[in-house]
């Protein structure tokens, strides 16, 4: 077993890095050959992995080396001209991290994609970097294949902004008996990614879904795990209503115990004096793409990059 583990990863990892190599350099050394073929389109790739997260698939943390070698790559991806790319990428590969990179159909620009295998004995994500200019949007799904289409929505607000990261969790947030539950688990690599974009001064909103009788005649929740407000949180309340979405101010209001007040992200996010949004969304408007496309318009609308 540790034999076909090992060669399997080390596969990964040699993929990872010609694939990134033929896109960067177009053909080998020795001259010339086939073309490679075409990037799958991130939607796709994402839309796969969401589908075959189940509740039932294991799940373990990093180790103190795994943590260790995320954090650098993670660093390396949001820092500057992502010139720190190619370092990156080998050190995700080393994780079990496929890597690809192409150019999306639908907005032109260029990015960084890296996902694990769903159900995998190292099951830590998706992370999909626009590479068109610097990291200024971190947008984060936690609950994917639970709270049905936040990928969706993360994938709309990422494409809509430039200069974004998205992170999916990598499991089921029922996964190993609740182990895998990204939004409250502190040692999980979705909690490492999510500091290294606070500590790097990274806005971030986290994407959530409800059901209706949760809060019922509100649309949306927003806060930052406290009930306190700020600049970033008013904008978005405020874009939100213009919009015509029923939102609930976690600063203003008592909003179901939907403020994301155990939430382990915005809890780091605060010791940082970070921006976070966590932003809870009601199946209502979940389910209707033409509603997900209008919340997509009004996050655009409240500058989330903005101090």
């Amino acid at each position: 077993m540790a034999r076909t583990s090992t060669h399997r990863n080390g596969l990964l990892a040699c993929c990872a890095a010609l694939s990134l190599w033929l896109v960067a350099c177009g053909e080998p050394p020795d001259g010339p050959t086939a073309a490679p073929p075409a990037p799958v389109a991130p939607d796709t790739v994402l839309t796969d992995f969401v589908s075959r997260l189940k509740p039932t698939d294991p799940y373990r943390d990093p180790d103190p080396t795994e943590r260790q070698t995320a954090r650098r790559a993670v660093t390396l991806l949001v820092t500057g001209d992502h010139s720190g790319l190619p370092e990156a990428s080998g050190l995700l590969a080393g994780l079990g991290f496929a890597a690809s990179r192409g150019r999306d159909p639908q907005t032109g620009r260029d990015y960084a994609l890296f996902v694990t295998e769903a159900g995998a004995a190292r099951p830590w994500g998706l992370i999909l970097v626009d590479l068109s200019q610097p990291v200024r949007l971190a947008v984060e799904v936690p609950h994917p294949n639970s709270d049905l289409h936040t990928e969706d929505i993360g994938l709309r607000l990422f494409r809509a902004t430039p200069g974004s990261i998205m992170l999916v969790a990598g499991a089921h947030r029922r996964a190993g008996d609740g182990r895998a539950d990204a939004a409250h688990n502190s040692q999980g690599l979705f909690q490492l990614a999510s500091d290294r974009f606070a500590r790097n001064r990274i806005n971030q909103i986290q994407l959530h879904g409800f059901a209706e009788q949760s809060l019922p005649g509100a649309e949306m929740v927003v806060s930052d795990g406290q009930k306190r407000s700020t600049p970033a949180l008013r904008r978005t309340a405020d874009a939100l209503d213009a919009a015509g979405f029923v939102a609930c101010r976690a600063w203003t209001s008592r909003c179901g115990e939907l403020e994301g007040t155990t939430n382990t992200q915005a809890e780091a996010a605060r010791k940082q004096d970070a921006v976070f949004v966590h932003l809870e969304v009601t199946w209502t408007v979940r389910r209707v793409e033409d509603r997900r496309a209008e919340l997509v318009a009004a996050l655009v609308a409240a500058d989330l990059p903005g101090r």
